[in-house]
């Protein structure tokens, strides 16, 4: 969710810009800023979100994976 103004942070039920970015630990002191929709609840710097997308796409194999899917991957190769 792109977070711009102070009605979208109250919408994604933030309540302050004093909350800390979930990659850099520096508070998320302006706009604009990105929340994550998964389970967890994560908020970030715009800048930070473009850092984490070009990590998680540059190094993959740095994230969490599902080991059912790897052990499929390596049995398409075997074969």
């Amino acid at each position: 969710m792109l977070i711009v103004n102070d009605e979208h942070l109250k919408r994604a039920g933030i309540k302050s810009l004093s909350k800390r970015c979930s990659f850099c630990r520096k508070p998320l002191s302006e706009y604009p800023l990105i929340m994550n929709d998964d389970a967890g609840f994560h908020v970030f710097h715009a800048a930070c979100a473009a850092a984490l997308a070009t990590d998680i796409i540059l190094y993959p194999r740095s994230f969490p994976f599902d080991p059912r899917l790897a052990q499929r991957n390596e049995m398409r190769i075997q074969h």
